[in-house]
């Protein structure tokens, strides 16, 4: 069956779709690239056995090769050149002459890629084997043919080594999208909804304006909608000073996307875009002092922060930062515009730190409040600091107010402890109020001082007659009572302190339970006995085996 070529040209994309649904025939591993927005310089392609990637040109043109379409075959091997092919073959039913030929030699001098030309003649050998093609493009339309294509792409798609293949292509595909632009790098991911996900990053920090990807069209934030509000915000400051925001099809119903040519951003429906600045390292890292002070600029506390990393936007960026634990987080906007200036501060309690590490950070948040001024100063930086008015409070959600400077003071007497002791731990995770009551009276018995024990009673257990007898015998008045300890421990959490020998005085006025102490002696062999404690003359507890006289 002979092809009408002229006929055919009447309608480009029939001719050029039945040239590739022959390629597919013939070239067990071509794929066909979807052409309907722009095929990138690719309308037919294969990754030979050997991993040679050669591109088919094919083109409608019949009787000469004109100067125009001349241009027309350069510009294709353009875009094909992107996509570093090792070889380029021109499908077009015209049978070259001899000006023709020495001009598609010419073309290796420029593209050494270009193979061979495959004219009329070459055409009409391989569809006398295929007539049903043919058939295709006689009795059918255009975009019948295009669904053969879209079938014959689909079979192809088939896995049918299982696993194998799916690694073979996805690495191959992953390997070939990194070429589709030299600005960005692509990978792809699969979205909690199925939905495919792809992440653009640049390859490197700066991109000229060519490069950039812009919006076209108007991006829209529903009124009337505080969630849209918000979004607004975070879309306006990441823009200006770097950031991430995510934009839904409702904001991008008016807006789509344009790029750098090859990525195709113009084709895509959007389903949703989330945009991150990229994180640039701070090499080396930038080190500063984040000062509490007075309106009069007397520093009240400080902080040691290091920036390691900042994003930037149109207008200024923001460095990222924290303090040397990890604790605090602090980010610092600058604003080109006006030379100004923003501290943004996050703090996150740790679940396990040295009490030292606690410190500093609690201090800082104690001491920052409205009336008072935040300064950061960078370290080699000579030309004056950041300073701004604390606007609000820095108490974590959920605290009191004061708690921090009370923890702060806390952790200060628990680390002491430990450096007086020689004992160092992490702040216990169930550290209480009363424990750092206790911390205050060992400091004061480390100290020499004498205590006085909470209470208004005291228990003894009696283990003899005789001294159950003894302190029957008391009648009225008062008495005293010393103990003494080989060792006082001391527990906090899972640790305990040895503090050494104790000595304890009381003195009572009164036995409550004589009667019921004295049953229980008899049922038992032992009993406790409550005394009441003199009320002017407190118990006193104190370090060493020193007694009283």
């Amino acid at each position: 069956m002979k092809v009408p070529w002229d006929k055919l040209a009447e309608s480009p994309k029939v001719s050029e779709s039945l040239v590739t649904l022959l390629m597919l025939r013939l070239r067990e591993k071509a794929r066909a690239v979807d052409g309907s927005g722009g095929d990138g310089g690719r309308d037919l392609f294969e990754y030979t056995e050997d991993g040679e990637l050669v591109v088919y040109e094919a083109k409608s043109f019949t009787g000469r090769m004109t100067q125009v379409r001349r241009r027309q075959v350069v510009r294709s091997l353009v875009s094909a050149a992107r996509h570093q092919p090792d070889h380029w073959d021109l499908l077009v039913p015209i049978d070259h002459n001899p000006a023709e030929e020495r001009w598609f030699e010419g073309l290796r001098e420029q593209f050494p890629f270009v193979r061979h030309w495959h004219g009329r003649s070459w055409l009409n050998e391989k569809f006398a084997a295929h007539p049903d093609l043919v058939r295709y493009a006689l009795q059918e339309s255009g975009d019948y043919i295009l669904e053969r294509i879209a079938e014959a792409r689909a079979e192809r798609d088939v896995l049918l080594g299982g696993l194998p293949d799916y690694i073979e292509r996805a690495n191959t595909l992953q390997a070939r999208v990194q070429e589709i632009s030299p600005h960005y790098a692509v990978h792809t991911t699969l979205g909690a909804d199925g939905q495919t996900v792809v992440h653009l990053t640049p390859k490197r920090p700066a991109l000229d304006g060519q490069a950039a990807i812009r919006f076209t069209g108007r991006i829209r934030f529903p009124a009337g909608d505080p969630q849209e509000a918000q979004r607004r915000r975070q879309y306006e400051e990441t823009m200006r000073f770097g950031g991430d925001v995510e934009l839904t099809a409702d904001n991008l119903a008016e807006a789509g996307l344009a790029g750098p040519a090859g990525l195709g951003l113009e084709q895509l429906t959007l389903g949703g875009v989330r945009i991150t600045s990229p994180h640039q390292e701070v090499t080396p890292p930038l080190r500063g002092q984040m000062i509490v002070q007075e309106p009069s600029g007397l520093p009240v506390t400080s902080l040691p922060v290091t920036f390691t990393h900042r994003v930037l936007g149109t207008d200024g960026g923001t460095l990222h930062g924290s303090d040397l634990t990890g604790l605090m987080r602090v980010q610092v906007r600058f604003d080109r515009r006006d030379l100004s200036g923003q501290l943004k501060f996050s703090f996150e309690p740790p679940e396990a730190a040295m009490p030292t590490a606690m410190v500093p950070v609690l201090r800082l948040i104690a001491e920052s409040h409205p009336g008072r001024f935040m300064a950061l100063i960078l370290a080699g930086d000579t030309n004056g600091q950041l300073r701004a008015p604390v606007t609000t409070g820095m108490t974590p959600r959920g605290w009191e107010a004061g708690e921090a400077g009370f923890w702060a003071d806390a952790y200060e007497d628990l680390a002491r402890l430990q450096s007086r002791t020689g004992q160092f731990f992490p702040v216990p995770d169930d550290f209480t109020q009363q424990d750092v009551r206790e911390v205050k009276e060992i400091h004061a018995l480390l100290d020499g001082e004498k205590i006085v024990p909470r209470g208004e009673s005291m228990s003894v257990e009696v283990v003899s007659a005789e001294g159950l007898d003894k302190l029957a015998d008391i009648r009225g008045g008062m008495f005293r009572l010393t103990a003494g300890y080989e060792s006082m421990i001391f527990t906090l959490g899972d640790h305990q302190i040895d503090l050494g020998p104790c000595t304890e005085t009381y003195t009572m006025n009164k036995i409550l339970n004589m009667k019921e102490a004295r049953r229980e002696f008899a049922e038992h062999g032992h009993a406790t006995v409550v005394m009441r404690l003199a009320e002017h003359i407190p118990a006193v507890r104190y370090l060493g085996a020193e007694r009283p006289e």
